[in-house]
């Protein structure tokens, strides 16, 4: 693949700043506010996007440890800084990423201050970030390397861009929810209360 054809660095550093952008410009208010009988507020769709890219980086470097060290561990900050405990989620959904959750269960997740999240967010983002612009650094193409890690690069490639849709998926979420509280919910354009 050319880097005209694969460019999802840039696309990524586009969509993380959109959201993070999105999210700074909420209160602690907006961001767990939720309709009535609908069970995910704002703040837990931003919880699920940092768990997420945690999770994508640790994953696809714990299954390809040919990448090498340079990568990094195949640990999650999640894990790293005990975040289930230090915010308080119950024992049974401290590995949890949001992905198939009761209604009931998503409800009652312990979202973090805001601060503290955001914080979570922009270094999940950093850290997948990184991820990928070493791997296009180091594997621009696919030429000059054996059959199981081409397989390996091509299927994180593939999980990268879907992730990336994810994100963008979730962003419409967060917009419809803020658009519900405050008549307006647009991520890319701004307008006075």
């Amino acid at each position: 693949m050319s880097a005209a054809l694969y460019d999802v660095l840039y696309s990524f550093k586009d969509i993380h700043r959109i959201v993070l952008d999105f999210a700074r410009g909420l209160d602690e208010d907006q961001l767990r506010w939720r309709p009535r009988g609908y069970s995910t507020s704002i703040g837990f769709h931003l919880w699920h996007l940092a768990r997420e890219s945690d999770f994508l980086k640790a994953i696809i470097l714990e299954r390809t440890p040919q990448l090498g060290p340079d990568f990094g561990e195949p640990v999650e900050i999640w894990a790293r800084e005990n975040l289930a405990q230090k915010w308080g989620f119950p024992t049974d959904l401290s590995a949890t990423v949001g992905t198939g959750l009761s209604d009931e269960v998503a409800a009652t997740l312990p979202i973090p201050p805001r601060d503290e999240l955001l914080d979570y967010l922009k270094r999940s983002y950093g850290a997948l970030e990184e991820f990928v612009r070493l791997l296009d650094e180091r594997y621009p193409a696919f030429d000059s390397i054996d059959e199981e890690l081409k397989r390996k690069l091509q299927n994180i490639r593939l999980n990268l861009l879907v992730f990336l849709s994810h994100d963008c998926r979730h962003l419409g979420m967060m917009e419809c929810l803020k658009g519900l509280q405050m008549g307006f919910g647009s991520a890319t354009e701004m307008r006075q209360s």
